[in-house]
């Protein structure tokens, strides 16, 4: 069920810090899981690059970010 758009925010923080938790200890569980994390990494970098948040990162993380989503 989706959260409601007046604390979608609230409900999401937690899951995110779980999910980044997860990934520092490479602690994914399933094949299924790991592309649900690819796409999830994917998506925030995507959204770094729309908003030209890119740019104003190093040049190697830049890059990484472009990488990611297919522009480099």
């Amino acid at each position: 069920m989706a959260n409601m758009s007046y604390c979608r925010f609230q409900n999401t923080v937690t899951d995110l810090m779980d999910c980044l938790e997860a990934l520092n200890e490479q602690e994914i569980a399933s094949e299924e899981e790991q592309r649900a994390a690819d796409r999830m990494l994917r998506e925030v970098a995507y959204f770094l690059y729309q908003h030209d948040i890119v740019d104003e990162l190093p040049d190697d993380v830049n890059d990484r970010i472009k990488e990611l989503i297919g522009m480099k």
